[in-house]
């Protein structure tokens, strides 16, 4: 029963992001701030989420409130998000925003910690996937049923259902499992966890230029296609078809592990990034380019299935939720940070080529610093 309680929890967390980050940027727009603004709202959530999620993590490790903060984080959420829907000023919307960020950091990094350890405790740490592939269903189906069909006249829809999954995700994370770790760990050694191992500071860096890519591929990608005059329908259902690979990778990744090992599996998985960048700087038919987004599916697939057990493999079990926290916070914080803000840049004098093909150089480079930094824990372990 527990494993379902995780399956559920996955689901219900990604049907509420398909229904409400697609639509965050309009429903600022309609608010009638300024692109400058509506900039500057977009990138503080994945800044507050990189500089609060280690902090999280050291809290919930050293202190054993990994479950607490997943339930706090919830609830809090599912309170704040409603008052996104009852001001118009700029400032107000960019405090809110920025504690919203920070209040629900620890959530996914906290439950991947409780997941790690309810299959570690039966030998079945591989078999992650299984639990996060319910993610990307949700995911889909939130972004193929949902749409612009509910929310074109009314986006405030769309924070009233984000809120209403945030309470029920609270709800259900009373029924999860807690993890218990050793009191006896020094706030100290959480703090020097990336200076005194080489391998997840290599790893983490090739990870924020893996970030780079995805936070200009989550804004640009739109623009992209509107460049090579794709029709409505094909926009919209680019960010389905983009996530469906994503279920596959994840049920399979325990078989895939087994018979390609970790390492191997991790990184087939990332380089089909590079090709996609380079698919997309070349393709210049609308309905060609919508089947390669497909690739970012296998790619997400392998960084939040494979790279979530990897990570959680280097680092010694106490130090579980801190090293969660600290490969989302690179993943999906200071990488997509870095990404908008030289892509605000290049978007001035150029098109979407110009994206891809930084996308293109970052990523390869992206892709070979990971490898560098399995190497070196192969020849630890050699």
């Amino acid at each position: 029963m527990i494993r379902s309680w995780f399956k559920v929890f996955y689901a219900v967390e990604f049907i509420g992001v398909g229904v409400f980050m697609p639509y965050m940027a309009m429903f600022f727009i309609r608010k009638n701030l300024t692109s400058i603004e509506v900039g500057y709202l977009l990138a503080i959530t994945p800044f507050a989420g990189f500089i609060s999620q280690p902090f999280w993590g050291l809290i919930s490790d050293k202190l054993n409130l990994t479950k607490t903060l997943v339930t706090i984080g919830c609830f809090v959420t599912s309170v704040l998000v409603l008052a996104l829907i009852f001001t118009d000023s700029f400032w107000v919307l960019l405090l809110i925003v920025a504690i919203i960020s920070i209040v629900r950091s620890p959530i996914h990094p906290n439950v991947a910690a409780l997941a790690l350890s309810h299959l570690e405790s039966r030998g079945k740490q591989d078999e992650y996937g299984k639990f996060r592939l319910w993610g990307s269903v949700g995911f889909v189906l939130a972004t193929v049923f949902a749409g612009g069909l509910l929310f074109e006249d009314n986006l405030s829809l769309t924070i009233y259902i984000y809120s209403i999954s945030m309470f029920i995700l609270g709800v259900i994370s009373f029924f999860l499992p807690d993890r218990q770790v050793s009191s006896n760990i020094q706030w100290k050694d959480g703090l020097s966890l990336l200076s005194g191992h080489i391998e997840l500071r290599v790893l983490l860096i090739g990870i924020v230029c893996v970030g780079v890519t995805l936070g200009i591929t989550n804004q640009y990608l739109v623009v992209y296609l509107n460049e090579l005059d794709a029709s409505a329908w094909m926009i919209g259902a680019t960010v389905a078809i983009s996530a469906i690979p994503e279920i596959p990778i994840m049920s399979y990744a325990e078989k895939l592990i087994r018979k390609w090992g970790l390492r191997i599996t991790y990184l087939v998985g990332l380089s089909v990034l590079p090709l996609r960048w380079f698919l997309n700087m070349m393709i210049t038919d609308s309905l060609v380019a919508l089947y390669v987004q497909t690739l970012h599916g296998i790619a997400i697939g392998s960084l939040l299935c494979i790279g979530v057990i990897y990570v959680d493999r280097i680092l010694p079990v106490e130090w579980r939720a801190s090293g969660q926290a600290l490969y989302v916070s690179s993943l999906h914080g200071l990488g997509p940070s870095l990404g908008l803000f030289v892509a605000g840049l290049i978007m001035t004098v150029g098109n979407t080529r110009l994206l891809w093909a930084l996308c293109l150089v970052v990523g390869i480079l992206g892709t070979y610093i990971i490898r560098h930094a399995m190497y070196i824990k192969s020849n630890n372990t050699t």
